[in-house]
């Protein structure tokens, strides 16, 4: 099968490849180091117990590999199958965030914009951004480069 290489456009290299492993690196360093922060822009009810810590450094391993997969794996690679996995990944990380977000919020919140709190544009306002540049990403809008090559 061809291998597709492509050059990327640069909205996506911004978003993908600086963007969102820088936040999802801060996410992680939150997580740890404060994560009642990170528990109250997801939930402005939750309360933070510090028995549960290891939850939020089991999920700080999980956006430092985001991190690291969007910075260092995107970017050792230009073949388009090994993005749209990649990125397919993160998308259904995205739903079940989404999901988690709105259960955590209620449907009233999760789908008024006008009642979020700035955590709450913080959190839902980029999931839903990001997730719509990936579905884009995905849909190939912006890739008519893409060119198959002979894999060795």
């Amino acid at each position: 099968m061809a291998e597709q290489k492509l050059k990327i456009p640069l909205a996506y290299r911004a978003l993908f490849l600086y963007f969102e492993p820088a936040a999802a690196l801060f996410g992680a360093l939150l997580l740890h180091f404060r994560p009642e922060i990170f528990l109250n822009t997801m939930s402005p009810v939750a309360k933070y117990a510090t028995d549960n810590q290891v939850i939020y450094d089991q999920l700080f391993a999980t956006y430092t590999l985001f991190a690291f997969n969007e910075a260092v794996i995107l970017r050792i690679t230009k073949d388009l199958r090994v993005w749209k996995a990649l990125l397919v990944g993160i998308l259904v990380c995205d739903a079940i965030h989404l999901y988690g977000s709105w259960a955590a919020l209620g449907g009233a919140v999760f789908w008024d914009i006008r009642s979020w709190r700035p955590e709450d544009w913080a959190n839902l306002g980029s999931l839903w951004g990001q997730a719509a540049v990936r579905v884009a990403f995905l849909a190939g809008v912006g890739l008519k480069e893409a060119i198959p090559v002979k894999s060795e």
